[in-house]
């Protein structure tokens, strides 16, 4: 009975957790040898936490309804300034204080620049009234437009070797310091989502935004505000994803806006806004780091089609997401009926 009680008011832990097995069970069969190395799970606790911490960001604006299609190329579009900045005022030589602080105004121009196009969006969708996901994808193109137009497509390096060292260094002599990063910023939004009132209120925009306008709250400076959390976030992601490559591009992380997508609605948190578990989130990145990292270890296997397994996921996902919101996979009390319901 308790089962069956927790089964059914988390339909999608119980999903995760099944999926999660199986996936295990898949490549333990296909490719034991080679995932089950401290060196795979360390790869993947350092891939990881760049789309990771997007993904984080992204979570607020579908759980208040709303979607964001640009945070990849907004977090370019930074980071390429930030880059610059960096190459331009920490020469070879430099003493370490001047590079850290250099480092610092570089991470302080990226986030200064995310909270303009956070704004941005937001008041796009709120004080102009276009849909979010025309208005984010055309500023999405805004963004990829001027990246381009900045560095003529080409790929902008010349960062501070302390910097790269961020995206490859060690906490304790273990723990991955981009690892560290995201476990901050999950702690921090769990925070944010469970105790706070805006937590609340997101939810409750999500759920019905025609009731809470109607009960005195200012919708519209909660939703501008909630792009810009996304826009931070993002940023961050966009910091670690600099750090890494060792150099910004206006094409970085391109594949990240659908796995981003995926892994919420895997999670459950849908862009109908009200819903999901950030619990569920955690569990739905780890199964999606684990799909990608295997899938790289069939070495026959063409890269180029990781677009279709992204997309055919996407879509199962999709048809799971709409049988779980209608209660299709609900399990019965009646224990002569040990039967999926179909109500």
């Amino acid at each position: 009975m308790k089962f069956k009680s927790f089964a059914n008011k988390n339909q999608y832990t119980v999903m995760l957790l099944v999926m999660l097995a199986a996936v295990l069970v898949f490549f333990s069969i296909t490719r034991g040898s080679l995932l089950w190395t401290g060196d795979a799970w360390y790869g993947m606790a350092m891939q990881f936490p760049e789309y990771g911490l997007m993904t984080l960001g992204v979570m607020f604006c579908f759980l208040t309804g709303n979607i964001d299609m640009s945070f990849v190329a907004l977090g370019n579009f930074a980071t390429i300034f930030a880059v610059r900045f960096m190459a331009a005022n920490a020469p070879e030589g430099a003493s370490e204080g001047h590079v850290r602080a250099v480092i610092l105004a570089g991470i302080l121009i990226t986030l200064l620049i995310c909270l303009i196009g956070g704004c941005i969006n937001g008041i796009l969708v709120t004080k102009l009234g276009i849909p979010p996901v025309m208005a984010t994808i055309a500023m999405q193109l805004v963004w990829q437009g001027l990246s381009t137009a900045l560095t003529q497509g080409n790929t902008v390096t010349g960062l501070p070797a302390m910097y790269t060292e961020i995206g490859h260094s060690q906490l304790f002599g273990f723990l991955p310091f981009p690892l560290f990063i995201f476990i901050v910023a999950f702690i921090g939004c769990a925070l944010i989502i469970r105790y706070t009132v805006y937590g609340e209120m997101i939810y409750m925009i999500g759920t019905n935004v025609k009731a809470v306008r109607y009960s005195g709250i200012n919708t519209d400076r909660v939703v501008i505000l909630t792009f810009v959390l996304t826009a931070l976030i993002s940023g961050v992601g966009s910091l670690i994803m600099v750090s890494t490559m060792a150099s910004a591009k206006a094409d970085y992380g391109s594949s990240y806006v659908m796995r981003v997508i995926l892994i919420l609605v895997l999670a459950g948190i849908l862009p109908d806004g009200g819903m999901g578990k950030i619990s569920d989130l955690l569990l739905a990145i780890v199964i999606i780091q684990i799909i990608a990292s295997g899938v790289n270890m069939f070495a026959n296997l063409n890269t180029y089609y990781a677009s279709l397994i992204w997309g055919a996921l996407l879509l199962i996902v999709l048809i799971m997401s709409t049988k779980l919101s209608g209660g299709i996979f609900r399990i019965r009390d009646d224990k002569k009926k040990k039967q999926v319901s179909t109500q």
